[in-house]
């Protein structure tokens, strides 16, 4: 589209930038976009805009953008906040194309901040300029030496351009990368600080940029989740254009999970609801910094076919091997030698190794012709997923002998073939430079290395959109009910979705404790439960009685439950109480649905029962989900091989477990219901269905 075009040229092929605010004082901050510009050598017009100088660091210096000869496509503001707004207004006035701030003091700085950041937004809304930041470090594109920046790790002599753009929420970490990738020989295409986002998105810088030929990966830096919307749309097309996306998130405690009234807003955290979208937008994340820098040759390269792949290992030392070994189980990826056949066809070329889980080497993976015959084997190998080759000291002292074989053999593999991946144990600088010159993955630790191979393995191609919807009936039940819901409130609203709920009687306390006879149909043993809205965690309350053989019982019970019930919250109002059969299942599921504030709703599967919380054994979906996808959830619980038939007992009903969990994402469509939790859902022997037996619904921010 034009408007990619535009804000692309706009921002990163400016023909004329003007500086507003720039010092004269070399080594101020105002005077470092200026200073940077000139040492990169970029080649556009620049324009000091600063009423107090004739000259600014030796460049003549101009009072405003209307004293210029020109109009320019992008400003840096450097001013403070106030000055800062007023020159918003100018660069609006004279129709700059893109503007960053530096000055911070904005939605950062509570609501008298976050007031200015509205202010600021509707300034530009419609006018055609677009806003970096505020709180922006500025950014850079190393191609054409344009450092309109303020970050002070770009005062060295030369910036090494590369292939991957740097996406930042930390306006410090663009410096980072650039310091950290020159140290391997990575050098990078494009790198922006975003700061607070009030405008110009990650998602929409982006997508601008996926058409830029400078540019086959994409890093993000991430410390909170801003314009999902703009980010899902730049992923989708970037994913379509064959371009990696990798991640980094900072993990933020969620406050919010403290104070959650369902299991569920206990247990899905924003993060975890970040990773959620991040893996359906096929955004690979990875949990350590460097892997970030060191993984995307990997991303680039071809797809493995499981999400499990098998790491076939070389290496020259056995503790280094056993390091990336080690780490990669933890990840339950495995690892394995060279196969029976390659090792057949190298021994008939002279080269003798061993069969095992590690391809150990020694002295011979110092020699520049053992070393190119044994990839140049195993890069044809159909039993190769991926390669590792793990270096020791001859990496620092014999690069010509160990790495340069390696580089060779990748190169004269031409496409498709594994990835490779090389950790060099010790610090060996040459080698990092060689192989980061090939597009070959050079990792520094083990952990960063294996860390890598998971995100590469567990990357997926970006979920199909989907659109929820929901049953008529559903949706009229939720339109009739705006005041304070029950826990049968919400299992007939489950039921309305299509989910079964458990057979209920609700008894009048009073004709409990006066020992009436109870319906013909209520049949012991049962479940006896205080019907409530004020009581939405029963077992902490002490609002639930199991096992009860006799109407004797019942009314013991229901004594006790009264007592406790009232002692855990005075004011609570007892409705009734609920009598449910006891039923006997092959096991106990939570299923839950969370409109989480940054990413939007989620819906979570895990064993279910008061352990719930204890073992955080779970999977969670950006929601709606299909039965398909359902099922593919279950995977990811360890507990729910106790569904599966473990050791002989019966198999539970997860076909309908999986409908069951469909049926409940679609409660996403109606945006009053926050939560929704079914725990436990009781699944049944294969083929007897799931039924639901607590039930909990959370309209906005209050128990409903």
């Amino acid at each position: 589209m034009e408007s990619r075009a535009k804000l692309r040229r706009a921002l990163f092929e400016p023909e004329a930038v003007a500086i507003i605010g720039a010092s004269d004082e070399p080594g101020k901050i105002a005077a470092r976009p200026l200073e940077l510009l000139m040492r990169h050598g970029y080649a556009g017009e620049i324009f000091p805009i600063n009423p107090h100088r004739d000259t600014v660091l030796g460049r003549k210096a101009y009072a405003g953008l209307d004293a210029l000869p020109r109009r320019v496509d992008q400003a840096y503001i450097v001013l403070p906040t106030e000055l800062a707004m007023a020159a918003v207004e100018d660069c609006v006035r004279h129709g700059v194309g893109a503007i960053s701030i530096l000055a911070d003091g904005f939605a950062e700085a509570g609501e008298a901040g976050q007031a200015l950041q509205r202010r600021l937004v509707g300034m530009v809304a419609g006018t055609g300029t677009r806003v970096l930041g505020p709180n922006s470090l500025g950014l850079v594109r190393t191609w054409n030496g344009l450092s309109m920046t303020a970050n002070a790790a770009f005062a060295r002599d030369t910036l090494k351009t590369g292939r991957c753009t740097v996406l930042s929420q930390s306006g410090s970490l663009i410096g980072t990368f650039v310091s950290r990738g020159q140290a391997r020989g990575i050098g990078f295409s494009n790198l922006v600080s975003v700061g607070n986002e009030a405008d110009l998105s990650i998602g929409e810088i982006g997508d601008c940029l996926i058409d830029d030929s400078e540019t086959d990966t994409f890093l993000l830096f991430l410390e909170t989740m801003r314009h999902v919307d703009h980010l899902a749309a730049f992923a989708r097309r970037a994913a379509a254009a064959g371009k990696p996306v990798l991640a980094y998130k900072l993990g933020r405690s969620d406050i919010g999970a403290e104070l959650a009234v369902s299991h569920t807003g206990a247990l899905v955290g924003s993060d975890a609801a970040a990773g959620a979208l991040l893996r359906d937008l096929g955004i690979a994340r990875v949990n350590i910094f460097e892997a970030l820098l060191e993984a995307p040759p990997l991303l680039r390269g071809r797809r493995p076919a499981t999400a499990r792949p098998s790491v076939t290992v070389l290496t020259t030392t056995g503790g280094g091997g056993a390091m990336v070994a080690d780490q990669l189980g933890t990840f339950g990826i495995g690892v394995q030698g060279v196969d029976e056949e390659s090792r057949a066809k190298l021994k008939d070329k002279g080269i003798v190794i061993k069969p095992g889980r590690i391809a150990d080497l020694t002295l011979t993976g110092t020699r520049y012709d053992t070393v190119r015959t044994i990839m140049d084997q195993l890069l044809v190998a159909a039993e190769t997923e991926i390669l590792v080759s793990v270096i020791g000291s001859s990496a620092e002292f014999l690069p010509q002998q160990t790495v340069a074989p390696i580089v060779d053999a990748v190169k004269a593999a031409g496409s498709g073939h594994p990835p490779v991946a090389v950790f060099l144990v010790p610090q060996a600088d040459q080698a990092m430079s060689m192989l980061a010159d090939a597009g070959i993955a050079c990792f520094r630790t083990s952990e960063a290395c294996a860390d890598a191979i998971r995100a590469w393995a567990e990357r997926q191609s970006p979920r199909n959109e989907a659109k929820p919807s929901l049953l008529a009936a559903a949706s009229a039940l939720i339109a009739a009910n705006s005041g304070l819901w029950t826990e049968r409130d919400a299992l007939a609203l489950f039921e309305a979705c299509g989910i079964a709920p458990v057979r209920q009687h609700i008894v009048a306390v009073d004709d409990i404790v006066a020992n009436k006879p109870l319906d013909a149909s209520v049949t012991f043993p049962l479940v006896a439960k205080l019907l409530s809205a004020a009581l939405p965690h029963k077992t902490e309350a002490g609002a639930v009685a199991l096992g009860i053989k006799s109407p004797d019982e019942l009314r013991a019970a229901v004594d006790r439950m009264l007592k406790s019930a009232h002692a855990y919250a005075p004011k609570a109002k007892i409705e009734g109480v609920m009598l449910q059969p006891q039923l006997t299942a092959v096991g106990e599921v939570l299923l839950g649905m969370r409109r989480d504030p940054s990413v939007g709703p989620v819906i979570t599967v895990g064993m279910g029962g008061i352990a719930t919380e204890i073992y955080r054994d779970i999977a969670l979906r950006i929601a709606p989900v299909s039965s398909d996808e359902a099922m593919a959830m279950f995977d990811e619980v360890r507990g729910f091989a106790m569904l599966r038939g473990f050791r002989g007992k019966p198999r539970g009903d997860l076909a309908a477990l999986a409908n069951a969990v469909s049926r409940l994402s679609q409660l996403c469509a109606d945006g009053r219901i926050a939560e929704a939790e079914i725990n436990p859902v009781l699944v049944m022997p294969e083929g007897q269905g799931v039924v639901a037996v607590d039930g909990l619904i959370v309209l906005g921010n209050n128990i409903t």
